[in-house]
C-alpha cells in the first residue's frame, strides 16, 4: 500500500512500462490503494512528452527582438532620449496618449487600436455604451466603414482609417507619401504636433523598411527628439515590440512603401476633435445608422443592390430644377422623384437601418426610450414627413420608399415593442433627405440639388431641434466620407485602366 500526499485528483491512472494500467483512489489528497484495470493494448513503453515535443501547426512566439534601427523606450538609452526630448518641449503629445495607450485586441487591429487611443485621448464622446453605463471607445465600436469581421483578417487601409476617423467626429489632414509633401514638411509636422496635446499625428508605414517583421502598420507619434531626429513610436502591438525610438528619415522612407491591397503609398495624418460648434461637439447617433450596403472594404463602396439608387439620386440632383407652384408641390416633386430613384434598388437592401441593438444591452432604458421618442417626434414636425405619408397613402401598393430604411432584425422584445409601432418608412425617408450631403453648384441654372439646399436650410430655420440636428449631422458626415472614398476608388480604377 502506498501513501502519497499532495495528489488531489479523486482517481488517477498510472501506466508502468510493460505493466497493466492501475486504478488509484485517493482520500483527501492521500493515495489509498491501487487495483488492476484493463490490460494495455500495447505493451510498448510509453514516452513522456513535453509541449516542446508536440509538433505545432501554427508557429508560436513570445515577442520579437527590436532591430538595430530601433531603440527601446525603456532601455537606458531610451530613457535618456525621453528626458532630453521632454526638456526640449517635444513630448507634450505623450501624456494624453500614454494615458490611453493599449494593446491591440487582434493581430490586425493596429489601425483600429491607434484610432481608439486617439479618440479617447482627444476626449471624443462616442455616444454609444461600451459596458454598463459607460460611453467609451473600443475597437469593436468602429464599424461605420469596414465590418469588424473583415478587419480581423485584413486590417484597414490608409483611406479606411481616414473614413473611420471622420465618421467619429475627428477632423483629419492626410498626406500620402510620394503623392504629396516633402521630408522637411513631414519633419515640420512632427515638430508641431509633438508640442501639442489637442491634436495628434498618426503614421501608416511598412515594418519591413525599418527591419521589423510584418508589413503594414499604424502607430501614433508619442514624441520627438529634435537633436537626434528620433520619433517615439507607441507601438500598439506590445505583444510583439515595445514602444521605441526610430529615425524620422527611416520612417519617411517606410511610408513610401506601397500597400499591396491598394497599390498606393502609405502616409501620415493629423487628427483633432471637430469643434465647429457647441452643438456639433455633442452630435451622437441615437437611433439611425447607415446600412451595411455601404462598405469601404469592397471594390465599390456601394453594394450592387444600393448603388443604382444612389447613382440615380446623384444624377437627379444635378438635373435642372422644374419650378413648382408652392412648397407643398415642391415637396411632392421631391418625394415622387426619390421614389423613382428607389425603383432601381434591390428589394433586400436599404440605405439606412437602426442601431438600437448596438446602443443598448437588453431592453431600452427609460432615458434612451425618451430620447428616441423625442427624435421621432422632431422628424414628424418636418414638412417632408407629411409629404411622404401622403405619397404612401396614394401609392399603397406601388411605392419603393422602403429602400431608404428598415428596423434592424436584431432587437430584444422590449426594443421591438418600443419601435415597431412608432418607426415608419416616412421617418427613414425624412432622415435621408435631411442628412444627405448636398452641394450647391455655382451655375446660372437652378438644379434640383440647389433647390434642396435652400429647402433644407428653410426647414432647419423653422422646425429644427437639437437632437434631430445632431443625428443628421453625424449621418451627413458619414455619407460625405463614404461618397468621397467611392469617388476616389472610381478615379483610381480609371487611372489603372489608362495605364493598361
Amino acid at each position: 500500500m502506498w501513501r502519497w500526499t499532495g495528489f488531489m485528483r479523486k482517481f488517477c491512472y498510472i501506466a508502468k512500462p510493460g505493466h497493466q494500467r492501475l486504478k488509484c483512489s485517493t482520500n483527501k489528497g492521500v493515495l489509498i490503494k491501487c487495483s488492476k484495470r484493463v490490460p494495455l493494448v500495447s505493451q510498448k513503453t510509453p514516452e513522456i512528452t513535453t509541449m516542446a515535443d508536440v509538433p505545432q501547426k501554427v508557429p508560436q512566439f513570445y515577442r520579437r527582438v527590436l532591430p538595430d534601427t530601433c531603440i527601446s523606450f525603456y532601455s537606458e538609452e531610451g530613457k535618456k532620449i525621453f528626458r532630453e526630448a521632454l526638456d526640449s518641449g517635444h513630448m507634450e503629445c505623450y501624456f494624453k496618449l500614454a494615458a490611453q495607450f493599449r494593446t491591440q485586441d487582434e493581430p490586425a487591429f493596429c489601425g483600429l487600436t491607434t484610432l481608439v487611443i486617439a479618440l479617447n485621448a482627444l476626449e471624443v464622446d462616442p455616444g454609444a455604451v461600451w459596458k454598463g453605463p459607460w460611453r467609451w471607445y473600443h475597437e469593436r465600436m468602429l464599424d461605420c466603414c469596414v465590418p469588424i469581421s473583415l478587419v480581423e483578417h485584413e486590417g484597414i487601409t490608409f483611406n479606411q482609417f481616414v473614413c473611420l476617423a471622420e465618421c467619429n467626429s475627428i477632423e483629419t489632414q492626410a498626406t500620402k507619401s510620394g503623392t504629396g509633401g516633402t521630408l522637411e514638411q513631414f519633419r515640420e509636422k512632427v515638430v508641431e504636433y509633438s508640442k501639442r496635446d489637442d491634436a495628434f499625428l498618426i503614421l501608416s508605414y511598412s515594418r519591413k523598411t525599418v527591419n521589423q517583421t510584418g508589413d503594414g502598420h499604424f502607430s501614433p507619434v508619442g514624441g520627438y527628439h529634435p537633436k537626434r531626429d528620433l520619433i517615439l513610436i507607441l507601438d500598439t502591438a506590445r505583444f510583439k515590440y515595445p514602444p521605441h525610438w526610430i529615425s524620422l528619415e527611416l520612417l519617411w522612407e517606410a511610408m513610401h512603401a506601397l500597400d499591396k491591397t491598394t497599390g498606393e503609398p502609405r502616409g501620415y495624418l493629423s487628427v483633432r476633435k471637430k469643434t465647429s460648434s457647441h452643438t456639433e461637439q455633442k452630435d451622437i447617433l441615437t437611433l439611425f445608422k447607415i446600412s451595411p450596403s455601404f462598405d469601404v472594404a469592397n471594390v465599390n463602396v456601394l453594394s450592387p443592390g444600393i448603388s443604382p439608387l444612389i447613382s440615380q439620386w446623384q444624377d437627379w440632383l444635378m438635373e435642372e430644377y422644374s419650378e413648382q407652384e408652392n412648397q407643398e408641390k415642391t415637396l411632392e416633386y421631391v418625394v415622387r422623384s426619390l421614389n423613382d430613384c428607389a425603383r432601381a434598388a434591390a428589394d433586400e437592401e436599404t440605405v439606412l437601418t437602426t442601431q438600437i441593438d448596438v446602443k443598448c444591452v437588453g431592453d431600452l432604458s427609460k432615458a434612451h426610450a425618451c430620447v428616441v421618442h423625442q427624435l421621432l417626434t422632431n422628424i414628424e414636425k418636418v414638412p417632408f414627413f407629411e409629404a411622404v405619408n401622403k405619397f404612401l397613402t396614394q401609392n399603397v401598393n406601388d411605392h419603393h420608399l422602403a429602400s431608404f430604411g428598415r428596423v434592424t432584425s436584431n432587437l430584444s422584445e422590449g426594443q421591438e415593442k418600443c419601435l415597431s409601432s412608432k418607426l415608419t418608412i416616412a421617418h427613414f425617408v425624412v432622415m435621408f433627405l435631411m442628412s444627405w450631403p448636398y452641394e450647391a453648384v455655382d451655375s446660372k441654372v437652378m438644379r434640383n440639388g440647389d433647390m434642396l439646399v435652400r429647402l433644407v436650410m428653410k426647414v432647419k430655420s423653422e422646425c429644427w431641434e437639437n437632437i434631430l440636428n445632431g443625428e443628421s449631422n453625424v449621418l451627413r458626415k458619414q455619407f460625405s466620407s463614404l461618397l468621397k472614398l467611392q469617388k476616389e476608388k472610381q478615379s483610381n480604377r480609371k487611372k489603372c485602366a489608362c495605364h493598361n
